[in-house]
């Protein structure tokens, strides 16, 4: 479960909606901002993501990595980590998900409902990013963390969480394929819950039908 997806579009004007329009986008970035107080290295990082500095992005179970382009003539290979979901946080996750129908009705439409953020996060299960979750990785020289390499493979990759938010769902730890078959195994499982058992016929051979006499 690795897709490839093309290197993220250039962002214009400044801030955090400079990279993200969705709230959830917009809370990928906050995550990375509120990580780091070395804001010299965050403006860097969101000058290489307005250049388009940023190469294509693999998204895989607990990390997103792409190739950055520096100041240097070969790109610097940057990841950033995530922790992945427990089984258990999956189950709730999960059943989150199904307890509304809205809930995955607002996903296949690319959006993410702020009341299954919300109602996940008080079950213990993070779906959105932590300050604290945010693992920068590069293989430049850099000691900053984030360097500006993986600051800007941050600030990039929002543009893709904006418009798939199954997204972070991945970098959880399950692709969007996998949630939606889980789900579907899910609403099965309550349809064959719900049935009745059918009633026991009667043998015809043991049934014995009423005579009648004509006059």
């Amino acid at each position: 479960m690795t897709p490839s997806v093309p290197g993220p579009r250039r962002a214009s004007g400044r801030g955090r909606r400079a990279f993200a329009a969705t709230w959830w986008g917009q809370a990928w970035v906050a995550a990375l901002e509120d990580s780091t107080l070395d804001s010299g290295r965050l403006s860097r990082g969101r000058t290489y993501a307005r250049q388009g500095m940023v190469g294509p992005v693999t998204i895989a179970p607990g990390q997103v990595r792409a190739t950055v382009q520096g100041s240097r003539p070969h790109p610097y290979r940057s990841r950033v980590h995530l922790p992945v979901l427990t089984g258990a946080q999956w189950d709730t996750l999960l059943g989150t998900i199904a307890a509304r129908a809205g809930h995955l009705a607002a996903l296949l439409d690319g959006e993410m409902p702020t009341d299954l953020v919300d109602d996940a996060r008080r079950a213990g299960v993070p779906l959105l990013p932590l300050p604290t979750e945010l693992d920068p990785e590069c293989s430049c020289p850099d000691w900053g963390y984030p360097c500006k390499h993986a600051a800007a493979l941050c600030y990039a990759i929002a543009a893709t969480i904006d418009t798939d938010p199954f997204v972070l769902f991945a970098l959880r730890g399950r692709s969007r394929e996998e949630v939606l078959a889980e789900l579907r195994a899910r609403r099965a499982a309550g349809r064959t819950a719900d049935t009745p058992p059918t009633p026991a016929g009667i043998h015809a051979a043991g049934h014995h039908s009423p005579s009648f006499s004509w006059r």
